[in-house]
């Protein structure tokens, strides 16, 4: 037997052994668990298993890493290791699955070497949740979280390098609308014509395209619009005094999150080669901050894979 046809039995019969652990899928749901390297994008309505999808896609990744998205095959493997596992495929014994499982991986990753990224602590915890019931304590060293969470544990590692404090405070909504209203009153202005809420979401939005308190106060000054200036003077402000608390906003985290990352290449590098795989679920909600995140964290080895919903 040549080097060739050992090879392709060596991957067939992995293939077999990796499908039928996930054979509680449909057969869309089976190739986007085993489709593990390069960029991914999956579409799927409500109701139609992302979840189950984004998880058990972890679960492979954990156990038989690129084994079900490659034809390589482990260094020094005998034929007798060959026979062995597809003696496995076609009769599964349960005594000899762990080490049907062991010659079925390749590379397989690390735990801390994903993250899994949703929009809410509901969803975050489920995950969480879902993961330990069917890969147990190694889900732990998963990052499964919020945009908002993975930014806090970069930013309280590496902030200093931007000047904060790593122990820097968080604002609430509730926070950052009482500082706005502080604002607004002390600016002698009308808190009606100028609500909290609405002027953080100018404030929010420009953060979003990354524009600056001091680019968007001089272009509110050059549009000669009396309404869009004073939200400048109020953007300056708010920012002045968030920095001098050494606070963040949720909008900060990311925003400040994708500077560290933009700006210090020792940091960047550092998350590019920790995560092997990035994934995040509802994709279609993401804004400018979040994907230019992902796009950060993915870069070192283009592994992202994105679950959404085209409908929505």
């Amino acid at each position: 037997m040549n080097d060739t046809d050992f090879k392709n039995r060596y991957v067939s019969a992995r293939m077999k052994i990796i499908a039928a652990d996930f054979k509680n899928l449909n057969d869309m749901q089976r190739k986007a668990v085993q489709a593990t390297e390069g960029p991914l994008l999956l579409l799927a309505g409500a109701g139609s298993g992302k979840t189950t999808v984004l998880i058990h896609r972890i679960a492979n990744i954990l156990k038989y890493g690129r084994a079900s998205d490659c034809d390589e095959i482990p260094d020094g493997v005998t034929g007798e290791e060959l026979r062995f596992l597809e003696e496995y495929a076609e009769n599964p014994k349960p005594d000899d699955r762990r080490k049907a499982e062991s010659l079925a991986a390749y590379e397989p990753a690390q735990p801390w070497r994903v993250i899994a990224i949703t929009f809410t602590n509901k969803a975050a915890d489920e995950l969480k949740n879902r993961l330990a019931r069917m890969i147990g304590p190694a889900s732990d060293d998963v990052w499964a979280m919020t945009f908002h969470a993975a930014c806090v544990r970069i930013l309280r590692r590496d902030i200093d390098k931007l000047g904060f404090d790593r122990s820097f405070t968080i604002y609430d909504t509730s926070d950052s609308q009482s500082l706005a209203k502080r604002i607004v009153k002390e600016f002698d202005l009308d808190d009606k014509t100028y609500p909290p809420r609405s002027v953080l979401g100018y404030i929010s939005r420009a953060k979003d395209d990354m524009i600056s308190p001091e680019d968007f106060a001089a272009a509110a000054e050059k549009s000669g619009d009396f309404r869009r200036r004073q939200i400048g003077r109020i953007y300056l402000e708010y920012s002045k005094r968030m920095r001098a608390a050494n606070a963040l906003d949720f909008d900060d985290l990311i925003l400040v999150a994708v500077r560290l990352l933009t700006e210090h290449q020792d940091v960047r590098q550092h998350y590019q080669k920790r995560f092997r795989y990035v994934l995040i679920d509802e994709y279609q909600d993401t804004n400018n901050l979040q994907y230019r995140l992902a796009s950060l964290l993915a870069g070192g080895n283009g592994n992202r894979c994105v679950l959404g919903d085209q409908d929505q």
